[in-house]
């Protein structure tokens, strides 16, 4: 019988590259006399526990919304599954570190959102697209909430000249 080891039954997590936050996706929400407070959103691979590392901000920190000791961060998923409220303990070129981040879980949706038999409407993390079920594809641009997304759907269909 051959030896196991632990590194073959385990697949090993360093191996993952971390997501740098895109500057692009950080927002200004207010400049104070004393600090500012940002909103995040994260790429759709990161994970709350990302935000332990100082180095998924070194975009942010090369560009105009760059972050500094005690300013405000309000981190978004995604998905906007969950979210999480920091303060900036400490900043530089290479990244920032962030201060006891408190995550919070959204609950999941009460209501569904609309499919039928050839698409659906999903958040991409920007607004509500029509997706195409068979390969994800977005047929849609990102619209503000579902209703229009729905309705965006219904006009990929051909409508009856009359």
């Amino acid at each position: 019988m051959a030896k196991t080891t632990l590194d073959t039954l385990i697949p090993e997590s360093a191996d993952r590259k971390l997501p740098e936050i895109d500057p692009a996706r950080v927002t200004l929400q207010q400049s104070g006399q004393i600090w500012r407070e940002y909103m995040a959103r994260v790429p759709a691979d990161f994970v709350a526990d990302d935000l332990k590392s100082p180095s998924a901000w070194r975009k942010v920190q090369a560009s105009r919304n760059a972050l500094k000791k005690f300013d405000r961060v309000f981190v978004v998923a995604f998905d906007e599954s969950w979210f999480a409220e920091a303060i900036v303990a400490s900043a530089d070129s290479k990244g920032a570190v962030l201060a006891k981040p408190r995550v919070t879980t959204m609950p999941a949706r009460y209501d569904a959102l609309f499919q039928d038999d050839l698409y659906r409407v999903a958040w991409n993390g920007f607004g509500y697209v029509v997706e195409r079920k068979s390969d994800g594809h977005a047929m849609t641009q990102a619209t503000a909430n579902p209703e229009l997304a729905t309705r965006l759907l219904v006009q990929l269909y051909p409508a009856r000249a009359s």
